[in-house]
């Protein structure tokens, strides 16, 4: 913690004794009309030495989608999650999943925020953009991912302006959200970020186990998920004191949030149905403040963020002696609970319990001496206390202790008249960790105390060839910690694993873009992975799983991505990957075998998007919009256990015929369809209304996501969004 005063007192002193003044006016000019073009933050991110895909979610705000099908449809990410709002989201991009791939608000980990900001709870009104990096990420960037981040842009106000929306779609689902800011003179404003969500989440799911006790049988049964509803509420206020002398921007916030999550069947598969098992996450009152700074003539900026949260979170699993079948009929049987687990509350208790103290702190300060070379300095140290209910004996509690510090430094610098722009990095990661782990098995204790550290290299580089043609490299040597979770568990579906060791990968990228702003892009990129340790969550049974290093994992992959605007009016695009990642360890922990040269279990390696939109402008009015859309998504089968390479199907890439061996254990192709209109139109004033709306699974397809578990069928959505300026 001593770095993180010491770093403030520096920043605050440069800040607050800088007194810069614009130089004086020696001639006086008369220019004919200039026309000034200059890209925007989006497109500068599109162009810059590190490779990553920007989703504009502003041209999608009047739609009845949401975030997760615009990942989707970006290339080389794969979103998959167990259900519908609010379920759990395993994130996929460039071959990497689960915790290599990290998620953050605004450039800040989202630890502090829990599950309460998950991908598939946030409306897509709550956001401006996403970034979505491949490999390499930006200094800035404080955070140990490993194989690319995702970065939620939260909404951005400069003047009053005012943005409600309210969706409604199957399943009883009910999005409301506002945004918007009051400016209450130059320098002071107040404005909100709230969404709310609620959904019964009971669409039909195909092939459940039932027993039919008139026959004493086992059959199989078509029924609607009746224990399966989500509601959640995120409230934020915010204080910006802007445009004055000692700050670009002061910022202090306030965020509520809470969650309410019916759990409706086993971890991995649905055997079996649960009718009263759900789980809560809250924290009235989260604290943080941003500060921001230009001076030296804006050759040196700062950011400084810190926030303090505390969530509580609660599983509650308190039925005895009553099981669920399929049909939500309840029947007597002699059992503790309803998940079977020996990590249940005590009989006085209302289920387990866990406490996140969570503090984060990150400080950021760039230096451009001239305006082709600029260096970067970041800090990032993230305290984190979890006080829980201990799983051998829920009347006593046990505390863990986890620490994590990131420190980066770049450079930037542009050559050969902004031809070449490249970007050098340099990052030291360090974590420690304290507390008590429970053996799975035999439920024996152990303390545990581990300090590890690492350093991660980078190098980037994009050269135009012409004014529209680029190439783009990477290079990375990097290592990704262990987060809390991984190593401590869940207390309930993730069982601890204090031996993991952090992940190191070595990875390369190239690509080449062909591109005019807002009429085409073409794309192709490749990467190459060689990973040690990657950590992978590992089924142990039904009803809990594992974080394990796998010893190797080593690969490449290829995407294709590209759009084309016709008149102005059609815009067509698509996109397609393929992964070719496998396993070159040893032995598979659990089941102890060996699968040299297997692909990845439970993951897709072949998938792409295809899509159409358009407009029709000056429609009942000349301010008025149409647009209508189609998105088509395919997903190739793979396996949910490794599958030995001789036994794989044969044909180019693997991508046709089948496997050589028997086995039920596997995903099969999923195509998606979604098609949608939007309608824009001017009310009183500068005031916008929308009407958006949307069906998904337009054809009604099984579709099976992670470990297998099936996703809704068709679904129909409508939202209206009114904008106040």
């Amino acid at each position: 913690m001593k770095y993180i005063s010491l770093f403030l007192l520096f920043i605050f002193s440069a800040t607050v004794y800088s007194q810069d003044k614009p130089p004086g006016i020696k001639d006086t000019v008369l220019l004919n009309e200039v026309t000034v073009s200059a890209p925007n933050k989006t497109e500068r991110l599109r162009l810059n030495p590190i490779k990553s895909e920007v989703i504009d979610v502003t041209q999608s705000l009047d739609k009845a989608t949401n975030i997760q099908n615009l990942l989707n449809n970006s290339p080389g990410v794969r979103l998959r999650n167990t259900g519908a709002l609010g379920a759990t989201t395993d994130v996929i991009i460039n071959g990497f999943s689960g915790r290599s791939v990290k998620l953050m608000r605004d450039g800040i980990p989202l630890d502090y925020l829990g599950s309460g900001f998950g991908i598939s709870k946030i409306p897509v009104n709550s956001l401006e953009r996403i970034e979505v990096y491949k490999g390499v990420l930006p200094a800035e960037i404080g955070i140990d991912a490993l194989g690319g981040a995702i970065n939620l842009v939260s909404r951005q106000f400069y003047r009053s302006e005012w943005q409600v929306s309210f969706e409604r779609g199957s399943f009883n689902t009910n999005i409301a959200t506002i945004n918007g800011l009051h400016r209450l003179n130059n320098r002071l404003s107040v404005g909100v970020y709230a969404f709310g969500n609620y959904s019964d989440n009971d669409y039909t799911a195909k092939g459940l186990p039932y027993l039919d006790e008139s026959t004493g049988q086992n059959t199989y049964i078509d029924a609607r998920l009746f224990h399966n509803a989500f509601k959640q509420y995120f409230a934020e206020a915010f204080l910006n004191i802007d445009n004055v002398r000692w700050a670009d921007l002061l910022q202090f916030r306030l965020t509520s949030l809470a969650l309410h999550q019916q759990i409706q069947n086993d971890f991995t598969t649905r055997d079996r149905a649960f009718g009263a098992v759900y789980r809560t996450e809250k924290a009235p009152l989260i604290p943080s403040v941003t500060y921001k700074k230009a001076f030296a003539g804006g050759k040196i900026n700062t950011t400084q963020f810190a926030v303090y949260s505390r969530i509580n979170t609660l599983f509650v699993d308190t039925l005895k002696n009553t099981w669920y079948d399929w049909k939500g009929a309840a029947h007597p049987t002699v059992s503790g609970s309803e998940i079977g687990s020996a990590y249940t509350s005590h009989p006085s208790k209302n289920g387990v319990e866990s406490d996140f103290s969570n503090f984060i702190y990150r400080g950021w300060v760039s230096y451009r001496p001239v305006s082709s070379h600029a260096f970067t300095f970041n800090i990032v140290e993230n305290h984190l206390v979890n006080t829980r209910d201990d799983e051998a004996d829920p009347l006593q509690k046990k505390s863990i202790l986890y620490n994590r510090l990131i420190v980066g430094v770049g450079y930037e610098g542009r050559f050969f008249r902004d031809r070449l722009s490249t970007i050098a990095q340099v990052k030291s990661l360090s974590y420690h960790t304290d507390g008590e782990t429970t053996d799975y098995v035999t439920l024996e204790k152990r303390k545990r105390s581990v300090t590890k550290q690492g350093w991660s290299f980078s190098l980037s580089a994009r050269y135009d060839i012409a004014p529209r043609l680029l190439v783009r490299a990477s290079f990375e040597n990097t290592f990704r910690l262990p987060d809390q979770e991984e190593i401590f568990g869940d207390n309930t579906f993730v069982v601890p694993n204090a031996d993991l060791s952090p992940e190191r990968s070595v990875n390369y990228n190239i690509g080449l873009k062909f591109y005019k702003n807002n009429t085409y892009n073409f794309e192709v990129n490749s990467y190459f992975r060689n990973t040690r340790d990657l950590i992978k969550l590992k089924e142990l049974n039904q009803y809990q799983g594992m974080f394990l290093n796998l010893e190797k994992v080593k690969g490449y992959g290829i995407e294709f991505d590209g759009y084309y605007t016709f008149f102005d009016r059609l815009k067509v695009m698509g996109n397609v990957t393929y992964n070719e990642f496998r396993y070159n360890g040893s032995i598979d922990e659990i089941n102890d075998v060996h699968y040299q040269d297997a692909r990845i279990s439970n993951m897709p390696f072949y998938y792409g998007n295809l899509g159409a939109e358009y407009v029709w402008k000056e429609l009942f009015g000349k301010e008025n919009k149409l647009k209508a859309y189609w998105n088509y998504s395919y997903v190739h089968q793979y396996y949910l256990d490794f599958i030995e390479r001789q036994f794989e199907p044969d044909g180019f890439l693997g991508l046709f015929g089948k496997t050589q061996i028997y086995t039920d254990r596997v995903i099969p192709v999923q195509q998606h369809h979604t098609v949608g209109a939007t309608f824009d139109m001017g009310v009183s004033g500068n005031d916008r209304v929308t009407f958006g709306l949307e069906v998904r699974n337009l054809f009604n397809a099984d579709i099976y996501n992670n470990f297998k578990i099936q996703s809704p069928g068709r679904s129909f959505w409508a939202k209206v969004v009114y904008l106040i300026k």
